[in-house]
């Protein structure tokens, strides 16, 4: 681990702070009673906004050498408002029988300075409500008695298994069985090895969370704190290392739009006895080694895409992105229960292939396959969509994709889940992602390369003529690459055939509600060859608001793209004044927007409006209007630069999407002799 000084003196002012918060020395505390804890938590007024209080929550981690856990977990929550009555009257405790097995020993209702028992034999454990996933989760739920205002709700469990259900050792015992299955059950992914993603935070505000770790004492241990400091301890004897961290007075969690997942924003601990992420990588490859066996259907199959697309004797990069597309166009996203082996270890290619559905790693696997029976050296990898990788080697994936290893020994990423209807090999949407290859030689943690906006560009033409009756004609076409190529497909992908024209009618909604005569073409959506293309024709009666002698008008061009959020999402959001956490876009884009108007003769434009250039760090924005004899000519230019703005950028970036929204609102008077 690196030696950070800025870090180390953190931790000398927050030891420093311990020592002020807490009276007595360390060890010598006394230890508060649930009552004593719920009468100085206060009451309503003492914590704005919020409907009920996490007094004190604690987890102890009692780690075996085989790595299987076991939890002992205690929670007090204080209720301040009927609000927080109705909504805490249910608990529930979700987990998967594949990895963890859970008992609630013991409820209390604290009140009036007394303990009322909730009979906890009346727990119900149910299938868990899901979508997409169907991997047999569970849920645990217990009705509490009514609640009072002030009311206490103390909780007693015990977990045993592993953190996260990423990988299935066996089955775990009968829906709903009370007895907690053997340890074997639940040896983790890698045996013998732990690791864990601690938030200190949650949808109410917590008072104090502890969190302590027990290993045995021949187990060594990354961690490392992030996003804020907290309190940590370190003790040991001859056969038990343990560790505790905590925090105090940890606020609610901040929620605002597009903000990046709380593991990026708030405090959390980040720990892995795994030695590295080279060994990471090559347990991944090892768990997967024999997935990817090719069989005579599939090498058919894969002759079959080849052939087809005259790529038999084709270089690599072809032939890839032909496999990538037929599975991600192939391939349906259902996540079935298909045996042992859910989360890291990917089904086989021979299942992905028959059933023709599954996840990530299952579609992603399903490509390995295909290219090795291309001839292509391709291997699975784990990455983490929507949030980063911190340093520490542990499980910090949520999604699996494909690399394939190139002549100079580097790899080309490709992602068959999440480019169906996009021409891409790799959405947009991820870039500067970090992945783990797995390969038997052990590859360290990488990251995709940073994605600028002239690489998702959307170019929009418009070609238009004014009569004097106010009808406006004309035509619009878009083009799209990179992320504006899926935006554009997914516009005629998610439309019937014979509904198509209708949509593209509802994009002129903004302009006029008296569209007529929409007429459609466009690049096939399953057509990859090529990027995206769009284009209508239109015919809008009564487009202009007549004035003395003359007509007044606004863009049609910019009141179509800042009206739909496939075509310029960032420019049609109306974003608040400020902003106390990072803004999460996912993808940088260019808008190029060019706008030709032909006006009746005799008519010209009057005042044309003027705008300034915004040119910030993460966004900008200029738009310019000229008359060139009868035509005026509306060019409409922005960026966004970064898929991920911080607070001190947000007021600049701000700042160009409301100049594309003022600009967007100008209006344009042209008049008979005008000037």
């Amino acid at each position: 681990m690196k030696f950070s000084a800025s870090r180390f003196l953190t931790t000398v002012a927050f030891v420093f702070l311990a020592s002020t918060v807490f009276a007595e020395p360390p060890g010598e505390q006394s230890i508060p009673d649930v009552f004593s804890r719920l009468e100085d938590a206060g009451q309503a007024s003492d914590h704005e906004g919020a409907d009920h209080l996490v007094v004190f929550t604690e987890a102890v981690n009692n780690v075996k050498p085989s790595g299987v856990t076991y939890v002992d977990g205690y929670d007090l929550t204080k209720v301040l408002t009927p609000e927080g009555c109705r909504d805490q009257s249910v608990l529930s405790w979700h987990y998967d029988p594949q990895s963890s097995h859970v008992e609630v020993r013991e409820v209390n209702i604290v009140r009036g300075g007394e303990l009322i028992p909730v009979d906890v034999s009346a727990v119900n454990d149910l299938p868990a409500p899901q979508a997409a996933i169907y991997w047999n989760d569970r849920i645990k739920t217990l009705q509490l008695p009514r609640l009072r205002v002030d009311d206490g709700i103390e909780v007693k469990t015990f977990r045993k298994g592993f953190t996260y259900a990423l990988l299935s050792q066996g089955e775990a015992g009968g829906a709903g069985s009370s007895e907690a299955p053997d340890d074997d059950r639940y040896i983790p992914p890698m045996p013998g090895e732990y690791f864990d993603i601690v938030l200190f935070s949650g949808g109410a505000p917590i008072l104090e969370k502890r969190y302590v770790l027990r290993l045995p004492a021949d187990k060594r241990l990354h961690a490392e704190v992030y996003n804020d400091a907290l309190y940590s301890s370190v003790t040991y004897d001859d056969e038990i290392t343990e560790y505790a961290w905590w925090g105090l007075d940890l606020p609610g969690e901040l929620h605002e739009p597009r903000q990046p997942a709380a593991s990026d924003l708030f405090p959390k601990v980040v720990m892995a006895t795994a030695k590295s992420w080279e060994a990471k990588s090559r347990w991944f490859f090892d768990v997967n080694s024999n997935q990817f066996e090719v069989t005579p259907a599939i090498q058919e199959k894969v002759d079959e895409i080849l052939k087809d697309q005259g790529l038999t004797r084709a270089d690599e990069e072809r032939k890839a992105k032909a496999l990538l597309h037929w599975v991600a166009q192939n391939i349906r996203y259902s996540g079935q229960t298909m045996g042992e082996g859910e989360g890291f270890t990917l089904h086989s290619g021979e299942m992905i292939f028959e059933q023709r559905s599954g996840v990530c790693k299952d579609i992603a696997g399903m490509l390995v396959t295909m290219m090795r029976a291309a001839g292509m050296d391709s291997y699975a990898a784990m990455t983490m969509a929507g949030s980063r990788i911190d340093e520490v080697p542990a499980d910090q994936f949520n999604h699996c994709v494909t690399a394939l290893k190139l002549e100079d020994g580097t790899f080309r990423m490709y992602d068959p889940t999440w480019v169906p209807f996009n021409n891409d090999i790799w959405s947009m949407l991820e870039t500067e992602q970090h992945y783990l290859v797995g390969t038997p030689e052990g590859e360290t943690l990488s990251r995709i390369r940073y994605s600028p906006p002239a690489e998702s560009p959307l170019k929009v033409t418009h070609e238009a003529k004014l009569d004097t009756d106010g009808t406006l004609t004309g035509t619009f076409r878009f083009e799209g690459s990179g992320a504006m190529d899926g935006r554009l497909r997914r516009i005629v992908n998610g439309s019937r055939k014979n509904e198509l024209n209708h949509r593209c009618a509802r994009l002129l909604d903004p302009v006029s509600s008296r569209v007529e005569g929409v007429k459609v073409k466009h690049h096939p959506v399953d057509d990859f060859s090529g990027d995206m293309w769009l284009e209508f024709e239109y015919s809008i009666p009564v487009f202009v608001h007549p004035i003395a002698d003359g007509f007044e008008f606004t863009s049609p061009l910019m009141q179509v793209v800042l009206n739909d959020g496939n075509l310029f999402r960032s420019g049609g959001t109306t974003w608040a004044e400020e902003r106390e956490s990072d803004l999460l876009l996912w993808y940088t884009q260019l808008l190029d927007g060019s706008e030709t108007i032909r006006i009746p003769g005799g008519y010209a434009l009057n005042d044309p409006p003027e705008n300034e250039e915004v040119d910030e760090t993460y966004a900008s924005f200029n738009g310019s209007v000229v008359e060139k004899g009868s035509k005026l000519v509306l060019t409409h230019r922005a960026e966004v630069r970064r898929r991920q703005i911080p607070p001190d950028g947000y007021p600049g970036f701000r700042k160009a999407m409301e100049a594309a929204r003022e600009w967007g609102d100008q209006t344009y008077r042209i008049e008979k002799g005008g000037k």
